[in-house]
């Protein structure tokens, strides 16, 4: 692989090229809040959080690109699990954030 992995979540236009994406895998879409890795601005991989359903490039080599998705989607299921640490602090935060 060439060029730095962009990750990042998915926002509404982004929905037409991860069904193209899937189309080209041969597997459905992942739904609900996605992440997307992207190299050279190509979309190379996409991550369903919830699940960690996964569509990706046949024609790039993603495999380590997926991993790092799902790798991520992982560590965002556990920030958002009831009762967890780094959920209850990122509350704390946000609502911080919110009074200043």
């Amino acid at each position: 692989m060439t060029g730095p992995i962009t990750i990042r979540h998915s926002v509404d236009g982004d929905r037409e090229r991860v069904l193209e994406l899937s189309q080209l895998d041969g597997r459905p879409a992942p739904a609900g809040d996605l992440l997307l890795a992207e190299v050279g601005g190509k979309l190379w991989a996409a991550v369903g959080i919830a699940d960690g359903a996964a569509v990706s490039d046949p024609f790039e080599a993603a495999g380590e690109v997926v991993w790092l998705l799902r790798m991520r989607a992982e560590q965002e299921r556990a920030m958002r699990a009831p009762g967890s640490l780094v959920g209850r602090l990122m509350t704390v935060r946000q609502q911080a954030g919110a009074i200043a």
